[in-house]
């Protein structure tokens, strides 16, 4: 049984790590939109469930892991009496979690406001259609597999010529505003 509780503790935590970097209380934008066209706001329909998710799942694994090795290896109970206790460790720690989870992580996303202006700032892009002196062209850009485009403008007004590679500044009224990357390059 050793195998198997350290094997559940290595498990939960990695799974642990995947969460903390993908993050539980933001699921991420639907694929049917452009990356451009999502919000940033809180939407209740993609709020995720306090009960069921990956958080909870690492935490019951990695405690039911932690607690049945502490338990085998310095008790002397019985397999049936420490799997038990181990079941009741990670139900404590998914708990735990549940409750982080309901009463901190979700509330503070609802709470967050985001300026959805910028949630594409530094994205880099090709413009596909000359931007003229203040005026509109067009960029495509690379998100989730797939290849976007959207009208856009220079952020100082000046010309870009197409097949010029491009950082996206902020996207606002569903134009890309964008400086070359040649420029942004020269900052860094």
């Amino acid at each position: 049984m050793t195998a198997v509780f350290v094997a559940c503790f290595v498990l939960g935590l990695l799974l642990a790590v995947y969460v903390m970097l993908h993050g539980v209380e933001r699921p991420a934008p639907p694929a049917t939109r452009a990356p451009h066209e999502v919000g940033g706001g809180h939407d209740p329909r993609t709020e995720p469930s306090p009960l069921l998710n990956r958080q909870n799942v690492a935490a019951f694994v990695t405690t039911f892991g932690v607690g049945g090795y502490l338990l085998e290896r310095f008790t002397t109970l019985g397999t049936p009496a420490t799997v038990g206790l181990a079941l009741l460790m990670g139900a404590a720690g998914a708990g735990l979690s549940l409750v982080l989870l309901a009463a901190w992580a979700i509330p503070s996303v609802r709470r967050d406001v985001v300026d959805e202006r910028y949630l594409m700032q530094g994205h880099p892009a090709r413009v596909t259609r000359d931007i003229a002196v203040d005026g509109e062209g067009e960029i495509a850009y690379e998100a989730d597999g797939r290849t976007w485009t959207v009208g856009a403008r220079s952020w100082d007004g000046a010309a870009i010529a197409a097949g010029t590679e491009v950082a996206i500044e902020r996207v606002e009224g569903g134009v890309a505003y964008v400086e070359q990357w040649a420029e942004v390059e020269a900052r860094l």
